[in-house]
């Protein structure tokens, strides 16, 4: 979902459905969690430079919350903040030591919160942060949030693909593919990561990339967050761009399957210089749906509108077109255009962020062919469903287009294995009680199961995900166990879809 579509669907829905609604699974994961014996925390104190928060102790509250409300029961042992990668490595050697739990944080966004956990310590990154450019190339740190990498890039006419919620830290993203409004020009995050530094279970500081340490330079180009070590700072070749055109469209929902059908004839197959985003969603409200797409082009406005002519033949539909500087795209996307740069953060983590913690529930699929009649009728069904009890919460399918740039490396170029797909699908549940929410979005992806690839997106990484291994990284699965192995044999850096060592 992009930042547009998130905060369009929640304030459409805020009216009867997300107000006053008691956060998704906050019961479920109420957890006192375990405590720092006092000699650990004392060596842990003692190891880094950067705050410790304990509990209680004064701002531990505020620095355990992630980004998802459905969280906010969760309680670590402690939550670290590290000023630079030296204190990141006196972490790992502290844990090897107590036999202790890390678990990075770059943003917070773990769709399963796997930036959190009540059984270890949280190494927050939010301080290891900021963008250097020099000769075509930004160093990033890991806690960079992505709506600071696109102001820092424009000033300079570049641009690194990437997302479009303003808060999701580059780390995540990028370890895990990261698609968004330039990816089909410029292809994914980890596409353009060029090198990279990160602290290995043993507690050594690893620099890797195409020429150093290969194996594991691979496994972090789509292997997932979390699984090889804790990367503290990323180097990304960046691309020349001062602008971009923009439109986005909406049909009546009666025009739902015919528009969804003139997209995904278009979207996947349209010149590399076009990306679009294609929405089926809940309003919150009485009446029918929404349908919509939008999307981003490197060219003329003029051209743009030639390109989408077979999405304005649909009956009924209503097209808005603009071109913007890249800035004012990444503003427009993350849903903060009137608003700027300083309010693009999520509330509580920048001065001056206004972009208000979520209660979501998410899961994905990626398909080979286009959705033929009856999926179309199915999927359309389910949003209807979603639409007709409002107190239930609000749900929107949510779909990413590939080819392009996307599909260029062979499967085995990097870790991200999914390159011969059509698009992707997200299935997103906002508000209401945790146990519909998840039965709606549990249930969609099942009625279009038959239709799908089996693979799915690790970046909406998904706890109700059974084969989850192959559908996240399909053949590269035994190279990517193997490369655990080396690197983190004892499986120190473990979550409950961390992939395993193969030993």
């Amino acid at each position: 979902m992009t930042g547009l579509d998130r905060r369009e669907f929640l304030a459409a829905a805020a009216g009867g459905v997300l107000a006053g609604v008691v956060p998704l699974d906050v019961a479920a994961s109420e957890t006192a969690g375990a405590t720092l014996g006092r000699r650990a925390a004392r060596a842990l104190r003692a190891a880094v430079r950067g705050r410790v928060y304990l509990p209680r102790t004064p701002g531990y509250n505020a620095a355990r919350l992630v980004y998802n409300t459905r969280y906010d029961g969760t309680r670590p042992e402690a939550v670290v903040r590290p000023v630079d990668t030296r204190d990141v490595a006196a972490l790992v050697r502290w844990a090897n030591r107590f036999d202790e739990r890390l678990v990075a944080r770059s943003g917070g966004h773990s769709y399963a919160g796997y930036s959190t956990t009540a059984r270890g310590v949280v190494v927050d990154l939010s301080r290891v942060s900021g963008v250097r450019v020099a000769n075509g190339r930004a160093s990033v740190g890991a806690g960079t949030q992505l709506i600071d990498l696109y102001a820092a890039l424009a000033r300079r006419g570049l641009v690194v693909p990437g997302g479009s919620c303003p808060s999701v830290g580059i780390a995540g993203l990028a370890l895990g593919g990261g698609h968004g409004l330039s990816g089909r020009r410029f292809g994914l995050t980890s596409d353009n990561l060029v090198a990279a530094t990160i602290v290995t279970a043993d507690g050594r500081v690893r620099h890797i990339s195409a020429g150093r340490e290969e194996d594991l330079y691979w496994a972090c180009r789509g292997g997932g967050g979390g699984n090889f070590g804790i990367v503290t700072s990323l180097t990304f070749q960046a691309h020349r761009a001062r602008g971009a055109a923009w439109f986005f469209i909406s049909w009546p929902w009666g025009a739902a399957s015919e528009a969804f059908d003139a997209w995904q004839r278009l979207a996947p197959h349209a010149p590399p210089a076009l990306t679009s985003i294609f929405s089926l969603a809940t309003t919150g409200g009485s009446g029918p749906p929404r349908v919509s797409a939008s999307g981003q082009f490197f060219g003329s406005e003029a051209a743009l509108r030639r390109l989408i002519r077979p999405l304005t033949r649909v009956g009924g539909a209503r097209l808005s077109t603009g071109r913007s500087s890249m800035m004012a795209l990444a503003l427009r996307w993350a849903g903060c255009v009137d608003e700027g740069v300083r309010a693009c953060h999520t509330r509580g983590t920048r001065p001056g962020g206004r972009m208000p913690r979520e209660a979501f529930y998410a899961k994905s699929d990626y398909f080979g062919r286009p959705l033929p009649p009856r999926a179309r009728r199915r999927m359309i069904q389910w949003v209807e469903r979603r639409q007709r009890t409002p107190s239930l919460g609000a749900g929107a399918l949510l779909f990413d287009a590939y080819g392009g740039a996307y599909n260029r490396p062979a499967a085995d170029a990097t870790a991200f294995v999914h390159r011969d797909m059509l698009f992707s699908l997200q299935y997103y549940a906002a508000g209401g009680p945790a146990g519909a929410s998840r039965a709606w979005a549990n249930g969609v992806r099942r009625a279009l199961r038959p239709f799908a690839s089996g693979q799915a997106y690790q970046n909406y990484i998904d706890p109700d995900l059974g084969g989850w291994q192959r559908a996240y990284y399909g053949s590269n699965l035994p190279r990517l166990r193997d490369i655990k192995q080396r690197y983190d044999p004892d499986f120190r850096f473990r979550f409950a879809q961390a992939i395993p060592p193969a030993g």
